[in-house]
């Protein structure tokens, strides 16, 4: 409470009356204003304020309840067997605005006091003031088994901080704490070790990080604070220097804790509520609140962001190496000595499983320690290993040989934690903790180029599949080539233009200046990274059996060997964006385009569509099971108007669509369907031409799924559909899919999710291709645009017969192609007019 006057106006309130109701009104009115007079300011000091204050009410609390149960009789303070004991934040002195209030209230029953009345009435009391406050109850005595029974609570305990009522109370309560501090000391601090790493899994570093819970969080010093204290009763870190931890390294851990303190305390003004995630919606107004400003390079909120990632990142690596410090004797006896002396490697250090090692203290020179990191092949560094790089000298010259031996990915990493990156990768500096608010990237841009890298050295070990026969043709340069792009493929970003052109000229003179590369890896480094989100945007958004597409994509691509580099480095980006962006979907569409332009650069005279046809057409009319076929079979495949069909499908699948037909066309009703759920949810129909389908209801009703490629062709007198979907179904919906699947038979329908188009969102190309026309629409993503689209495509009988979905940054970008005959026989053209005009406003139908 700021205003002492008003403290002691209560006070004198409390003692001299004996309205129950006026003293209960100028208790809450002083925690009213004391919140109205605090002062935003944010850090340590504003915490230590407000416990400072809660402190004050809870024990004007506290006293108010004795005056009312003992009036005249009161005893002293000590001779009441009740202390009150402050815990979590609010035991540390780090009391947020919207934090929990949690109190400990110990006693010890005495004959001829009612403890019992009297907690519950203290109790209820804070509850009717309106603090929201946790709180336990323990008898003295049991303070030591409660601390056993779970490590959530010994570590609360282990925090816990005097408020009031009996010291006497409080010095028997501080011997059986410290008898719990002592108990199973071993296993307690493994399994405290063993959840700071399990939250550093759980909640790593993010663009929109937990300053909590997370990796680096709030949360890395309570566990840090909890070893000292149990190890040796320090009552903070400070007793840590110089022994365990530099006056330097204290004080860039200490002012980074200062910067997540006063984070947390404009997180929680801004958002209005108890949250721990700095969330997108609220960084802009948090870094107003701190002070920063906009600038031409970055926003307000980037330059928040970027600091409060560079604090956590301190916070994480000064306090996990104070730890390791701490407890490496707690951590021993996992293995054998045997192994132990196998693995050693080198003075000081040693290589378990594929783990490097290092003992804290170094035996070893800076050179000797670096070549040591340098040549030894290891899957993992520990954080041991980084306290060794301490004192190394490193530069541009030691990165390619860093680069020639996989993996190179543990080895940059340890650089990183160290510091020492930016000196071995100048440019990497631009892009340190850099975020990247794209509604797709899921890390910051420096740590998403480290997990580009750890995504190349798993692909460069691929010995089977598509990417194993593509590995096997590089050579041991341009390994090194393609792991210097991954590492610096987003070098450009943080400035305003394309960052794929700006990293790219910022690599070629890196790389020809610093690095002193020929210039043919010069041009093919620059080339990597100018280009490096192409082959995931054609494969995604542009229709890659379409020959004007293959021959812009080839024309880029120029030659296999930078077709080979580049599919690698696109399937490594993306798999670095986040665990499960590259679906099995988009991994068969970049194979789909690779296979495709592959072709196309080794046999130039099959870009034409009706030369590839024809090409396919010639294998069928070879393959054996092609020809078992009924001839009707044969002939309804061989003179398909659907060129998509041959373009997009090999040889085998055809056929086994020819065999659905046949089984098909045994059996009535003549139509079925097949639905898949291994890896995506695939569904393909087959129908006979009298009977309708309204796909475009179909698609609507199925709008809870993220449907992203349908084809369509025509098959004689019959017509099937292809519907793939980014993810899968479980089991229990099939029945659900196989309802919508048979209403969707039953005729047209209309719509429950139709979208009105703005007129500058579509746009309409009738010459795409020879037989093509194609229809694009962009505008913010909604349900029914998919679906809207096919029924006016269908009520105006135009086929469509391939569709590409893709949605960034909530922007749906969706490409229709369709024949040019219409299902008259006619040109579909001249109806595209009034389509479009029916999109962009619907007549009222009957």
């Amino acid at each position: 409470m700021e205003s002492s006057g008003e403290l002691r106006e209560l006070r004198e309130l409390i003692y001299t009356s004996d309205n129950d109701l006026e003293i209960t009104r100028a208790i809450r009115q002083a925690i009213q204003n004391g919140i109205k007079r605090r002062r935003i300011e944010g850090g340590k000091d504003f915490f230590v304020k407000q416990t400072h204050q809660m402190d004050q009410f809870i024990r004007l609390i506290y006293e108010y309840l004795l005056k009312k149960n003992f009036r005249e009789y009161r005893p002293l303070l000590s001779q009441i067997p009740i202390t009150l004991v402050a815990l979590g934040s609010y035991g540390r002195e780090q009391l947020s605005i919207y934090s929990d209030i949690d109190i400990m209230i110990v006693y010890e029953e005495t004959p001829g006091y009612n403890l019992i009345h009297l907690i519950e009435n203290f109790i209820q009391m804070v509850w009717d003031l309106g603090l929201k406050v946790g709180h336990r109850v323990h008898q003295v005595e049991e303070l030591a088994e409660v601390g056993k029974s779970d490590i959530t609570i010994r570590n609360a305990l282990l925090e816990s901080r005097f408020i009031g009522g009996s010291k006497l109370l409080w010095t028997k309560a501080e011997n059986y704490l410290g008898r719990l501090r002592r108990w199973k000391v071993r296993e307690y601090l493994r399994e405290l070790y063993h959840n700071y790493l399990e939250r550093h899994r759980k909640y790593p570093i993010s663009m929109e990080p937990n300053i909590k819970e997370g990796c680096g969080g709030i949360r890395d010093a309570n566990t840090l604070y909890w070893i000292i204290k149990t190890l040796y009763n320090y009552p903070n870190s400070s007793y840590l220097v110089p022994d365990f931890i530099s006056m330097e390294e204290y004080s860039r851990y200490r002012s980074s804790l200062e910067f997540l303190f006063k984070t947390r305390v404009f997180l929680h003004l801004v958002a209005k509520r108890k949250v721990e995630e700095v969330r997108l919606e609220y960084q802009r107004e948090i870094a107003e609140k701190m002070g920063y400003k906009d600038t031409p390079r970055l926003p307000r909120e980037r330059k928040f962001i970027r600091d409060l990632l560079e604090c956590l990142w301190t916070i994480n690596i000064v306090s996990h190496k104070t730890i390791r410090k701490l407890i490496k004797g707690y951590l021993r006896g996992g293995c054998p000595l045997e192994k132990v002396k196998e693995g050693r490697i080198a003075p000081g250090f040693t290589l378990i499983d594929g783990v490097l090692s290092a003992k804290f203290a170094p035996l070893l020179p800076p050179e000797k320690r670096f070549e040591i990191v340098e040549k030894t092949p290891f899957l993992r560094g520990d954080i041991s290993v980084v306290e060794n790089l301490d004192g190394v000298e490193v530069n541009p010259e030691k990165l390619l040989p860093l680069l020639e031996k996989s993996p190179s990915y543990p080895k940059l990493l340890l650089l990183y934690k160290s510091g020492k990156i930016e000196k071995l990768i100048p440019p990497f500096k631009r892009i340190k903790h850099l975020a990247q608010f794209d509604g797709y990237h899921q890390y910051p841009v420096d740590i998403h180029s480290l997990y580009t890298l750890k995504e190349l050295d798993t692909l460069l070990e691929s010995k089977t599949g598509l990417e194993g026969r593509v590995v096997a043709q590089l050579t041991p340069r341009e390994r090194i080539i393609l792991k210097l792009a991954g590492i610096l493929h987003d070098i450009g970003k943080g400035y305003k233009g394309d960052h794929s052109q700006l990293g790219s000229r910022l690599v070629k003179e890196f790389g020809s200046s610093t690095l002193k590369l020929p210039p043919d890896e010069v041009e093919i480094l620059g080339k990597l990274v100018r280009y490096h989100t192409l082959m995931s945007y054609t494969a995604q958004k542009e229709d890659i059996y379409n020959d004007r597409v293959l021959l812009e994509f080839g024309r880029i691509v120029k030659e296999p060997k930078f077709l080979n580099l580049l599919y690698l480095l696109t399937l490594a980006d993306i798999r670095a964006v986040g665990e499960g962006v590259l679906t099995t979907f988009k991994k068969g569409l970049i194979d789909t385009l690779y296979r495709n332009t592959l072709e196309l650069l080794q046999n130039p005279q099959l870009l034409n569509e009706v030369e590839r046809r024809r090409r396919k057409e010639n294998l069928l009319k070879k393959h054996p099971q092609f020809q078992t076929l009924p001839k009707w079979v044969q002939r309804a495949i061989l003179t398909s108007p659907s060129n998509q069909l041959f373009l997009q499908n090999p040889v085998e699948e055809i056929v086994r669509l020819g065999e659905w037909l046949v089984e098909i066309g045994k059996k009535e009703p003549k139509y079925d369907y097949k639905i898949e759920t291994q890896g995506v949810l695939r569904i393909q129909i087959l129908k006979n031409e009298k009977f309708n389908f309204s796909i475009g209801w179909f698609i609507d009703r199925l709008h809870r799924l993220n449907l992203k490629h349908l084809s369509i062709y025509r098959l004689g007198s019959y017509k099937y559909f292809k519907l793939e979907f980014e993810e899968s179904e479980g089991e229990y919906y099939i029945f659900d899919i196989q309802q919508a699947i048979e209403e969707a038979f039953r005729g047209f329908k209309p719509l429950e999710h139709r979208v009105i188009f703005p007129p500058d969102s579509i746009g309409l190309e009738c010459d795409y291709s020879l037989n093509y026309g194609a229809l694009r629409v962009e505008l913010p993503d909604r349900k029914g645009i998919v679906s809207t689209i096919l029924q006016e495509f269908d009520r105006f009988q135009i086929w469509v017969e391939d569709l590409k979905i893709m949605t960034t940054r909530g922007i749906a970008s969706d490409l229709f192609i369709f024949s040019k005959i219409d299902g008259e026989g006619r040109s579909s053209c001249p109806k595209l007019p009034k389509l479009i005009s029916y999109l962009i406003k619907p007549p009222i139908r009957k």
